[in-house]
């Protein structure tokens, strides 16, 4: 096994060079993430990164056989622990530089540039101790569960996802309600208190950072959980345009000076025979907010006899643009797909500590965020899941020929300690057993040769 100090040569080939490319541990540095003593912070992020490529887990790594190849389990936890490690700021830095590199990539004039809102169950079912833990409901699977919703936002040109800022969200029905850190000034307590608030203020705060940070993006697209008269006048206010599915519920709006249900203005609607989706639009004027919102019915492919409305208050785009943007939505959701089947989110740590989750779910985010910027970069036609297994499979193949390396450093050391006599018998041997090695061992290892 490669020891410790060689740790980020056990990251694939690929990500290697990508780490370095993106400058990802100077992101590190920046946002102040440090210990007193130690193995530093790049060490052991790096370590904690390269987990999910190694098919193990944090605890089985650390108490394996190899495990006094590497650090204690403490010290590792003692970084994740730290509430004034600023882990958001990091992933904000982070993801902002990648997003300035794609943009690089991206036409403007063909592709939108949106945000993307959504939240995700956060399982934490065998927990007891963590700090805020809540029993919530899963929508999609439709049962109860014990953990955190997981509101996330993102970034979409239709080709690329680069998630932004998470936060873990608790709920009414909180299994534990002590406080996660005793210092109300760090990172870690502002994060905890963040997660007794509600959903859409959060979401508020989120993008209004993102916008701060300088990602540039001209709509934030939501599902109907998200998407209402009030929301869309908030982020109106921030500069930037709202596209989401709206319910068919009580909400009213003016139309011709009267008040009319959603479904009351399906009927009002100018039908519309340019795309087989669409069915009809109309421009309307909530009556709990101060945005005029343009609607467009759409067809539901689950029930041909049902229709779907997608609410706008960007007048200025046209049915089939509203239809064509809100499909980047599916982008998030891919994502979550990905990092919980794939990337180990909610999998890897074994911990009660609220902050611990934190930098993990910023580990598995910066996973995703280096997964996708390699695919974008390399026009791969590849899936991210494809994408990720090749490099699972690369990081076996690395052990044994940095391996094969040391040995060959360690044998040439001897070597040169010795007498000239032994000296060349050794070099004679070695150079006989290179030349006995299968090809492909030589292919993958073009420096393995013998000086004399």
């Amino acid at each position: 096994m490669i020891h410790l100090k060689n740790i980020k040569n056990q990251l694939p080939n690929e990500m290697n060079a990508i780490f370095s490319e993106l400058n990802v541990l100077k992101f590190l540095r920046q946002t102040s993430i440090c210990k007193q003593k130690g193995y530093s912070p790049a060490i052991i992020f790096t370590f904690l990164f390269s987990l999910v490529f190694k098919g193990k887990t944090l605890n089985q790594v650390l108490s394996g056989r190899e495990a006094d190849q590497y650090m204690k389990k403490d010290t590792v936890y003692r970084l994740m622990n730290d509430p004034h490690n600023n882990w958001r700021s990091f992933l904000l830095r982070f993801s902002a530089s990648v997003i300035e590199k794609i943009h690089r990539l991206t036409d403007p004039s063909t592709h939108l540039r949106t945000l993307v809102l959504d939240d995700s169950t956060f399982y934490r079912n065998r927990s007891q101790k963590v700090p805020g833990l809540a029993r919530l409901w899963d929508h999609a699977l439709q049962k109860g569960y014990k953990g955190y919703r997981m509101l996330t936002l993102g970034f979409s040109d239709g080709y690329s996802f680069i998630p932004i800022d998470f936060g873990l969200l608790s709920g009414k029905n909180q299994v534990n309600q002590k406080q996660a850190e005793s210092d109300q000034r760090t990172s870690g307590a502002k994060r905890f208190k963040e997660a007794q608030r509600s959903m859409p203020d959060v979401a508020i705060e989120m993008v209004q950072r993102a916008l701060d940070q300088g990602v540039y993006a001209s709509h934030v697209l939501m599902d109907k959980w998200f998407t209402s008269p009030k929301m869309i006048d908030r982020l109106h206010d921030l500069g930037i345009h709202t596209l989401g599915m709206a319910k068919n519920g009580k909400t009213q709006y003016f139309y011709q000076r009267r008040l009319y249900k959603l479904s009351e203005l399906y009927q009002k609607s100018i039908k519309e025979y340019c795309q087989e989706a669409i069915i009809s639009s109309i421009i309307v004027q909530p009556s709990s907010g101060k945005t005029p919102v343009k609607i467009v019915f759409v067809k539901n492919r689950n029930n041909q006899s049902a229709w779907l409305a997608l609410m706008t208050d960007d007048l200025t785009l046209s049915s089939q643009e509203i239809v064509k943007t809100y499909s980047v939505r599916w982008d998030i959701e891919t994502f979550f797909k990905v990092s919980k089947s794939l990337l180990h989110l909610s999998q890897e740590p074994q911990t009660r500590n609220y902050q611990a989750l934190i930098c993990h779910t910023t580990i598995v985010f910066t996973r995703y965020i280096l997964l996708s910027w390699q695919q974008r970069c390399a026009n791969d036609e590849r899936t991210l899941g494809g994408l990720f297994y090749e490099l699972a499979d690369q990081i076996k193949e690395l052990d044994w020929s940095v391996a094969l390396l040391e040995l060959m450093d360690i044998l040439q050391a001897v070597s040169e300690k010795a007498s000239h006599k032994l000296q060349d018998f050794i070099e004679s041997q070695l150079q006989l057993w290179i030349d006995t090695l299968p090809n492909y061992i030589k292919a993958y290892l073009p420096n393995l040769v013998c000086e004399t």
